[in-house]
């Protein structure tokens, strides 16, 4: 039976950020429990895990799934296809860890269309802007269209929207504020958005 895992995203090296920012806190919380949060709030996830690098691979608390040194500076493909592999047989909801304020309700709108679409990419899209790491990945051979992908250098998520059925879930037409959807790259956005921030804390 399909089961839906829920995925943090947070292998990335947080380069614009200056620091590792899933374990930088905003109103108390690091940021990638702030999304765990949402994704178990959801009640549509059997599951949560964090699909992070081999560095920070001991810092989190819960289960992980860690890209694989030769993926590991591809970005958001690379900890896909790991998750991809790992879970070949389940839906995956991904949220990137710099999403902090995504809505339980949103995630639940993306997870219906989901099942109703079980061989399609459902992927989030808000003011004529795309947010593919807010999204369902799954289907037959996911992974290996994935890994296709890796191999040929074919690094976007874009390139993977090309090879696969894809459906864009427009967050306005269920009145989702688009404001929740923003992902935090640099310490300037959280300052933009008033929200509020401690230190960094593993």
């Amino acid at each position: 039976m399909t089961k839906t895992v829920g995925v943090v995203l947070a292998g990335g090296n947080s380069t614009r950020f200056g620091e590792d920012k899933a374990f930088f806190k905003l109103e108390g919380r690091p940021m990638y429990s702030h999304v765990a949060g949402v994704l178990e709030a959801s009640g549509m996830v059997d599951e949560i895990i964090i699909s992070t690098n081999q560095r920070l691979a001991g810092c989190f608390g819960g289960s992980t799934v860690i890209i694989d040194e030769a993926f590991q500076d591809d970005g958001p493909l690379g900890g896909l296809y790991e998750v991809a592999s790992a879970f070949p047989e389940d839906r995956l909801l991904v949220v990137s860890c710099d999403t902090p304020h995504v809505s339980s309700e949103w995630l639940r709108i993306l997870c219906r269309q989901a099942i109703g679409n079980p061989e399609a990419l459902i992927i989030t899209k808000a003011a004529e802007r795309l947010h593919p790491l807010i999204g369902v990945y799954q289907g037959a051979d996911l992974a290996q269209t994935i890994r296709q992908l890796l191999d040929a250098r074919r690094l976007s998520m874009r390139a993977l929207f090309e090879e696969r059925t894809t459906i864009e879930v427009d967050a306005e037409c269920y009145g989702i504020d688009d404001e929740t959807l923003v992902n935090i790259n640099r310490k300037m956005d959280i300052r933009l958005r008033g929200y509020e921030s401690g230190e960094h804390n593993r």
